[in-house]
């Protein structure tokens, strides 16, 4: 293996007919790393995904713990005694893959020149033939550039009431209860890049999230470390849940892997109110929550990011040439 900057990983629960059915065939590796690591399957399918993976060259890890926080320090960990020359991870769910032609080599590029060093996480545009971004999907079939899904808005106050975020522009529901928006977006979970020196200088695994959140907590722990997100924009991933229907695994894995059932990866719940119990944000009061916990992020982009007013600025906090 002469590519070492990248691995690609996945977190596989019971669903090994999956990595090896869809993964393997929709996910062109460019001659990077794979690592499979399992997050606590039942015996038959830890068999099953063990002869799979020892059958295409993967490296099969368990999971130290559960969840995908818990899977993506196991593989840290073996990275930090056993591929020391790895600087990023990509981590893909089973119904994700590239679209974009050289999606590994493009970011190994980046790699190589510097250019994304001070970043902490990469995300990416992400196309879905579902109800999301079917239209950017066609666009993109058409040989257009559309957005898709580029991040997941966390607000300081009610995404409801207060903020509408539709592809790439704002529009504001009630401006005078909510007359500053403060609005962080996550790169998609789905597909996501992560620095390993980063997360082993800054992140700290933890089950107190929901199933979706687990990223967006990654992200704010790197945030208050000033160590940003970065979404590539040119490069698109195919997000297509319908995947996991031939399978018998439930389509939406949030809300239909109950807590019991086989494909279970984690507790479901309100973003913002599971926001708030982790982080101290009182969404349904509006910006002033902020204010009473300012103290706790003073230095970091979380306090950039809410003393920036987007009404005045209309602009990017920085622009960093990649």
């Amino acid at each position: 293996m002469n590519k070492k900057n990248i691995i690609i990983y996945v977190s596989s629960r019971n669903n090994y007919d999956m990595l090896e059915g869809e993964v393997l065939k929709n996910i062109d590796f460019e001659g990077f790393e794979f690592i499979n690591v399992d997050d606590g399957s039942c015996k038959e399918e830890v068999d099953k995904g063990k002869k799979i993976c020892q059958k295409n060259d993967i490296v099969f890890l368990h999971n130290k713990s559960r969840g995908v926080q818990f899977s993506t320090q196991t593989l840290i960990d073996f990275i930090n005694e056993n591929r020391k020359e790895c600087k990023w991870i990509i981590c893909f769910q089973h119904d994700n893959y590239p679209l974009t032609k050289n999606f590994f080599n493009r970011i190994d590029d980046l790699i190589k020149n510097g250019s994304i060093d001070e970043f902490g996480a990469l995300g990416f545009n992400l196309l879905d033939i579902n109800k999301y971004t079917r239209n950017s999907y066609k666009e993109w079939k058409a040989g257009k550039k559309p957005l898709g899904l580029l991040g997941i808005d966390v607000f300081s106050s009610s995404a409801q009431r207060y903020l509408c975020h539709k592809r790439n522009r704002i529009a504001l529901d009630n401006p005078k209860e909510w007359s500053k928006p403060f609005i962080i977006e996550f790169p998609v979970w789905a597909v996501a890049g992560i620095n390993v020196k980063k997360w082993n200088n800054f992140v700290s695994p933890s089950l107190d999230y929901e199933f979706h959140l687990w990223f967006p907590d990654v992200m704010m722990q790197l945030n208050c470390a000033n160590s940003p997100c970065l979404i590539l924009t040119d490069l698109y991933c195919m997000n297509n849940q319908q995947l996991k229907q031939k399978y018998g695994i439930p389509k939406n894995s949030a809300k239909g892997a109950i807590r019991g059932n086989s494909y279970y990866f984690g507790s479901y719940g309100p973003h913002l109110k599971n926001f708030k119990k982790r982080w101290g944000w009182a969404y349904e009061i509006g910006r002033s929550s902020l204010e009473e916990n300012l103290e706790r992020y003073k230095g970091t982009l979380i306090e950039e990011y809410y003393k920036n007013d987007i009404f005045k600025s209309c602009k990017p906090l920085r622009t960093i040439d990649v």
